[in-house]
């Protein structure tokens, strides 16, 4: 998840870079160098520090595992019903209609979504 942040904010730093190399007269080259290069630096910083600072929001999509010794990608996914910081709880809906409570283990990775450690799941009785 963080490397789509991470693309996303620098093709912004990236065409801001451009639009102001196009529209400012007299800059060089290293001007328009330099600006690509704060902007990558800047899209580096904000990706690995912005999922620390939100947390797991309602609606994101959580990664929820039964213990830490399973890992990310083998987890079931769901979707955070509350909103959580790292080791507190949040509830998670699953696509069949059935609700968990975990704790937030970790925030994102580079491609995984926030992982959750089950604690309690109700499940649907027909």
């Amino acid at each position: 998840m963080k490397l789509f942040l991470f693309f996303k904010l620098f093709f912004i730093s990236l065409a801001i870079s451009l639009a102001v190399f196009a529209l400012t007269p007299n800059t060089g080259l290293l001007f328009l160098a330099k600006s690509v290069a704060l902007g990558a630096g800047l899209s580096i910083v904000i990706s690995l520090v912005y999922p620390e600072l939100r947390g797991v929001r309602q609606g994101d999509v959580v990664s929820v595992v039964l213990s830490n010794s399973v890992p990310f990608l083998l987890g079931r996914v769901g979707r955070a019903i509350s909103n959580a910081r790292k080791n507190t709880e949040v509830r998670v809906r699953f696509d069949n209609g059935e609700e968990a409570v975990g704790v937030v283990e970790s925030y994102s990775g580079i491609i995984s979504p926030p992982k959750v450690r089950i604690i309690y799941e109700e499940k649907i009785i027909e």
